[in-house]
């Protein structure tokens, strides 16, 4: 994975069969209708993803039980070893669609700007700390626009002025260097949520991500035990390092 670790992303066109989306499909449409029925009035505010798919009421254990048995197959097994430099562990899981609102504007981000670090802090974080995204969009989509290799490195003054909206500049303004990303159904992108990004909106996007990072205490204490499988589910499953750590 030499290309993540240089740009901070990699995308793995056909990753995932047919049969393989189907096993899970189902479950993330099910979850999602059922998350929309209870969150209508945040729709309507215009959130665009939810999270914490294998918690709470809305899946059953044989739901969640498919959903694990997914996330932890052979396959992405390999590529968490290959992308982090010691056994990471499952954060959490969330489902990206669009907003209500057609004219919405999207939005440039790293993920670490929402943990409450100091600017300083998260400099420093970015250069050791590992948060990865596994997205897997269930149907073709315009996908996400990214900054390669600032997963490292940190925002040109641009950047940062247009990422926090500073000096008249919108969080939606184009940045030079991005650069998109189009997702198909089957691919997998791999990308770091330390990273500058924005989700592109449209074709009834419909994604899931699958969230791993390092097993340290600055970033375990963001894991939900709830969202962890439960003893029944976990001595099921393969490669079960990365949910039995609590």
């Amino acid at each position: 994975m030499n290309s993540y670790e240089q740009t901070g992303y990699a995308c793995l066109e056909n990753f995932f069969s047919e049969k393989e989306l189907i096993a899970i499909e189902k479950i993330l449409i099910q979850f999602h209708e059922r998350w929309l029925f209870d969150h209508a009035a945040d729709y309507e505010k215009g959130v665009l993803n939810s999270h914490s798919l294998t918690s709470g009421e809305y899946l059953n254990e044989e739901e969640k039980a498919a959903l694990f048995e997914f996330i932890s197959q052979d396959k992405l097994a390999e590529l968490l070893k290959a992308i982090f430099p010691k056994t990471p562990i499952f954060l959490n899981t969330q489902l990206f669609f669009n907003p209500k609102n057609a004219d919405q504007k999207n939005y440039w981000h790293r993920d670490i700007q929402y943990t409450g670090m100091t600017v300083d802090d998260q400099k420093k974080a970015i250069q050791t700390q590992n948060v990865v995204h596994f997205r897997i969009p269930m149907k073709s989509e315009p996908g996400i626009e990214l900054i390669p290799k600032t997963h490292r490195e940190w925002d040109s003054p641009k950047e940062f002025e247009v990422r926090n909206a500073l000096n008249g500049c919108r969080p939606s303004d184009a940045l030079e260097r991005g650069e998109v990303i189009k997702l198909n159904r089957g691919d997998l992108l791999i990308f770091s949520a330390n990273m500058i990004h924005r989700g592109i909106y449209g074709n009834d996007r419909f994604s899931f991500d699958v969230i791993f990072c390092d097993n340290i205490p600055e970033i375990k204490s963001f894991v939900n035990r709830d969202n962890l499988p439960s003893a029944k589910i976990l001595g099921t499953l393969k490669n079960k390092v990365f949910f039995d750590f609590l």
